[in-house]
């Protein structure tokens, strides 16, 4: 085996974070490199989303998740104008459909203004009317800093910003995993004709979505001992026929459960104007196969069209075609409540300089480069 290559910062995965991460350290002159083992970036849970522009109003006050996404809320927009990203500031409805369900509208106000939210009012049946006519509420919140964004863009932007940099973007290249050596690690990985090379690193940034529990625990910490485990959870979406996308023009969210481990089927809107529906929550069985993850299930359409018409009455089922599934990473058990993100440096547990992003779901598009300087802080 040839000499290892050297370099400053290793990350693992080209989803929208690790893209973010790989800018954040080319931009401020570390020797970079970002491993895929997909062809090209962004080909799981970053690619299968809603594409929102978060605005932090669902998270427990004080947890990352809240303080990483009211930031990044910001940021986003800015650097979707810097780079030049399709995005719109479209604003968007929480509803209440009926009466009993204002007194949780209220708490999420609450919560928002606690967050420190900016742009946000409460509206009356009449008021969210005039907004969205063909939209069913006895009341809803509007947040006018949420929006939607071209997802594969902007992870488009990061990796030709990262090479511009300095940095380098190796797809096609599976990591194997590492061992301490000295002050840092020595990295295993192969490429896709199965050759093999080392990488020596002053640090790794684990930023592998759903795989990142595996790669934390090949680079010698025990997973179990620190609590990291995933359940993979799967969302469903279908599209609506540009007949009734017409009818909307503002995201719309039902009031989510109380444990807020789903924010509810809601409407999304893409870059072409169309209206999408979801996702579902469905946590998958450890013995459903990773190959059947992306079959759609279209049994589903009636606990759609049920979830939604109560709150957009001209949908009929005849609306609504399959669209694409995603699979979250999530660390909570079925039934448990939402976990915060995971952000730590190694350090305390033997490994410092393996820098672990563990259960980074939403709104992880919108605090990727949140969490890059926050990995950056940590480095």
């Amino acid at each position: 085996m040839p000499e290892p290559m050297k370099v400053d910062v290793l990350i693992v995965g080209a989803g929208v974070v690790g893209l973010a991460c790989a800018y954040e350290f080319s931009q401020n002159g570390y020797a970079t490199v970002l491993v895929e083992q997909h062809s090209g970036f962004g080909q799981e849970t970053s690619s299968r989303n809603s594409e929102v522009i978060h605005s932090g109003i669902y998270y427990p006050t004080g947890s990352l998740k809240a303080k990483l996404c009211l930031r990044g809320n910001r940021t986003t927009y800015k650097d979707c104008e810097r780079f030049g990203v399709w995005h719109k500031a479209c604003g968007k409805l929480i509803v209440s459909v009926v009466p009993d369900e204002e007194a949780d509208l209220n708490a999420l106000y609450e919560r928002a203004k606690a967050n420190g939210l900016s742009g946000m009012t409460m509206m009356t049946q009449q008021q969210a009317r005039n907004f969205e006519p063909y939209i069913r509420c006895t009341a809803a919140l509007y947040l006018s800093t949420t929006g939607i964004l071209d997802s594969h863009g902007m992870m488009n932007a990061y990796a030709h910003q990262t090479a511009d940099a300095g940095g380098t973007i190796v797809y096609g290249t599976t990591f194997l995993g590492a061992e301490k050596s000295g002050d840092g690690f020595r990295a295993l990985l192969r490429e896709r004709d199965g050759n093999e090379l080392e990488v020596e690193t002053g640090c790794i940034v684990n930023s592998a979505g759903l795989h990142a529990v595996d790669v934390a625990r090949s680079c010698g910490l025990n997973t179990d001992e620190a609590g990291y485990r995933y359940y993979f959870n799967r969302g469903h979406y279908y599209r609506v026929s540009m007949s009734k996308s017409a009818l909307v023009s503002h995201l719309v969210y039902p009031v989510p459960p109380k444990d807020q481990t789903t924010l509810g089927i809601h409407i999304t809107i893409d870059k072409g104007g169309q209206v999408k529906l979801g996702p579902d929550n469905e946590y998958m069985d450890p013995g459903f196969s990773p190959d059947q993850w992306y079959r759609f299930d279209e049994r589903k359409k009636e606990s759609f069209f049920q979830a939604v018409s109560r709150y957009f009455p001209p949908l009929t089922r005849d609306d609504l075609m399959p669209d694409q599934i995603g699979v979250r990473p999530k660390p909570q058990a079925p039934g448990a409540p939402a976990q915060d993100f995971i952000i730590v440096n190694e350090k305390t547990r033997g490994f410092p300089g393996l820098i672990n992003l563990i259960g980074i779901e939403s709104p992880g598009l919108t605090c990727a480069r949140e969490i890059a300087r926050m990995v950056l802080d940590l480095v």
